[in-house]
């Protein structure tokens, strides 16, 4: 029950900022563990109070379709198929749908970012010691990187119509897919259609691993915080530069500075160009995108990273409904930010997307 997340990177959630207040009443919370990082979700009761084996229940579901960890998942049998999968052939149509969703979505990020975001790096990711294999690269080989490269790309996975059934080919057998940089998004999103769908809940938070979407207000009757990490290796993850007010809003990072090894000195990070087929080192700090859904926040800011600090910029201008907050290092090598238009700083130092 395990897929490649990079653990907590990106946000401190304040999720209790200001909860000593009693405006909102009784809120609870449920702490647990899922897709190789922690889970929290903060949320007012209002018919009945969530278990946690329900929730646990479900991120289990979402693994037993996404997981590259699990044998049995549904991408596990689509990877080690020679042609793919024929969608009626899974037993389960949930199991089936949370494929479809997240290769759907993948598919419109992968037209929009030009091939930045890609999930069929998965032989990529395993090459360079960060998929579902074990870590064994003592020297980088320029020819097997090329060779691998040969194999990506998201225009090999096609979705057809085959007598009324759905089937998703691909061309090559030895494509893969790797929905890890949108899997914790939707899951984020399953859970908080749940809760609004299942136990009328209106005001919550669900984080996983630092990525968040949040719904109404907290205890204290504010908007939900969360905290963007400083961008530096050696920074602690409770050492953050911005603060971020959401309302009714999902949050997302993606960054290269927690989640790296060393090979002689050179820093191998878990941002792998589909381009190159080479770890991605740019100007790009760390990108944090704020979208309606946490998948699409997700996804784009892993595109983001790939892209460099102009190229986001300009990824981010092309798709509506995104916002963003960008830290780079100038050329001489100083943190600055930049932030989209819609968003502001207010007096109390929050960024908001209406300044207040």
């Amino acid at each position: 029950m395990k897929l490649s997340f990079t653990t907590g990177l990106g946000f401190l959630v304040l999720a209790l900022l200001g909860c000593s207040a009693e405006k909102g009443g009784t809120y609870q919370q449920i702490i647990g563990e899922t897709m190789g990082t922690y889970y929290q979700i903060t949320y007012q009761p209002v018919r009945s109070e969530v278990g946690q084996s329900q929730i646990d229940h479900l991120l289990r579901r979402l693994n037993q379709a996404l997981s590259t960890y699990d044998s049995t998942s549904v991408i596990s049998l689509f990877n080690h198929s020679p042609r793919g999968i024929r969608m009626s052939d899974i037993n389960d149509s949930e199991l089936a749908n949370y494929f479809y969703d997240n290769l759907e979505l993948s598919q419109e990020i992968y037209r929009s970012s030009k091939g930045g975001f890609d999930p069929t790096v998965m032989p990529l990711v395993n090459y360079w010691g960060f998929g579902y294999t074990p870590r064994n690269l003592t020297q980088i080989d320029t020819t097997m990187v090329d060779s691998i490269k040969s194999i990506v790309g998201l225009e090999k996975v096609n979705i057809t119509l085959n007598t009324d059934a759905w089937v998703v080919e691909k061309t090559d057998g030895r494509t893969q897919l790797d929905f890890s940089a949108v899997a914790k998004g939707y899951a984020i999103d399953v859970i908080g259609a749940y809760l609004r769908d299942s136990f009328g809940i209106s005001n919550y938070l669900v984080d996983i691993g630092g990525e968040s979407s949040a719904l109404g207000v907290n205890r204290s009757g504010q908007s939900w915080r969360v905290a963007i990490n400083r961008p530096l290796e050696a920074s602690a993850t409770s050492s953050f530069d911005f603060v971020v007010q959401l309302k009714n809003k999902s949050i997302a990072t993606s960054g290269n500075y927690r989640n790296y090894y060393e090979i002689d000195g050179e820093k191998i990070s878990h941002t792998i160009n589909p381009h190159s087929g080479f770890f991605e080192r740019n100007d790009l700090l760390s990108a944090s995108i704020l979208a309606e859904e946490c998948a699409m926040a997700d996804a784009c800011a892993t595109a983001c990273m790939t892209l460099g600090y102009e190229g986001a910029k300009e990824f981010i201008s092309r798709n509506k409904g995104l916002s963003a907050v960008l830290l780079y290092l100038d050329q001489e090598q100083q943190i600055k930010h930049y932030l989209t238009p819609d968003l502001k700083i207010n007096e109390q130092g929050l960024i908001t997307e209406d300044g207040i």
